[in-house]
C-alpha cells in the first residue's frame, strides 16, 4: 500500500510537471502568434546517438506558419521569444519556416541574444520528457487496475454461470432427443 501511495504522490508530482511543460508551451505560441505568425508549433525533444551517447542533444523545434515575413526576420524573432521565455535548457533550437528547416546551436544563440533570463535554463528538455514518461506510467498503472477491477468481477459472474448450466438436470424432452441421438443400435 505504502508503495501505491508513493507512485501516484510521483505520478501527480509529474503530471504538474507536464502541465507546467504544456502551459509553456502555449505561452510561447501565444507570443509567436502576436509577434505576426498566423499560427506556431512548439515542441522539445532529445536526439539521441546510440554509438555515442555522450553527443545526445535536447532539441526545441518551433514550426511557424506565414507566408509573407522575411525568412531571416521570421526565425530571429521565433528565436528571441523562445530564448527569453521557454523555461527549460536546450542544445540545439529548429526552426521550421516555409518548409526549411535551420538548427541553430544554443552557443549561437546566447552570443547572439546575451544571456537568458534568470530560472530558464533551470530544467532541461530531457528532465520534462521524464515527467511525461513517468505521466503515462502512472495512467497505464491506473487503466490496468481499474481494468482489473471491473475484469475480476466479469470473470466471477461467467464462470457461475457456466458452473450453473454444467449442474442443470437435463428436462424430459432433452432426455429422449440425447437417448436417440446416442450410439446406433445394432439391428
Amino acid at each position: 500500500m505504502l508503495m501505491a501511495t508513493f507512485i501516484l504522490l510521483t505520478g501527480c508530482s509529474s503530471v504538474a510537471d507536464s502541465d507546467e511543460l504544456l502551459t509553456s508551451f502555449a505561452s510561447v505560441r501565444s507570443k509567436l502568434v502576436a509577434a505576426g505568425f498566423d499560427d506556431a508549433g512548439v515542441h522539445a525533444g532529445r536526439r539521441e546517438y546510440i554509438e555515442h551517447p555522450e553527443e545526445s542533444v535536447d532539441i526545441v523545434t518551433v514550426v511557424l506558419l506565414h507566408d509573407s515575413m522575411d525568412a531571416d526576420v521570421a526565425r530571429k524573432t521565433a528565436a528571441t521569444v523562445v530564448w527569453n521565455e521557454l523555461p527549460m535548457r536546450f542544445d540545439i533550437l529548429a526552426i521550421e519556416y516555409q518548409g526549411e528547416a535551420r538548427e541553430i546551436e544554443y552557443d549561437w544563440l546566447a552570443n547572439e541574444l546575451g544571456p537568458r533570463p534568470a530560472g530558464l535554463n533551470d530544467t532541461r528538455v530531457g528532465d520534462h520528457m521524464a515527467g511525461v514518461g513517468n505521466t503515462l506510467i502512472v495512467a497505464g498503472g491506473i487503466a490496468l487496475a481499474v481494468l482489473l477491477i471491473v475484469a475480476a468481477p466479469v470473470v466471477v459472474l461467467i464462470r457461475r454461470n457456466l458452473r450453473k448450466k454444467a449442474q442443470l438436470p437435463v428436462s424430459g424432452h432433452e432426455a429422449l432427443r440425447d437417448a436417440h441421438s446416442g450410439p446406433e443400435r445394432s439391428k
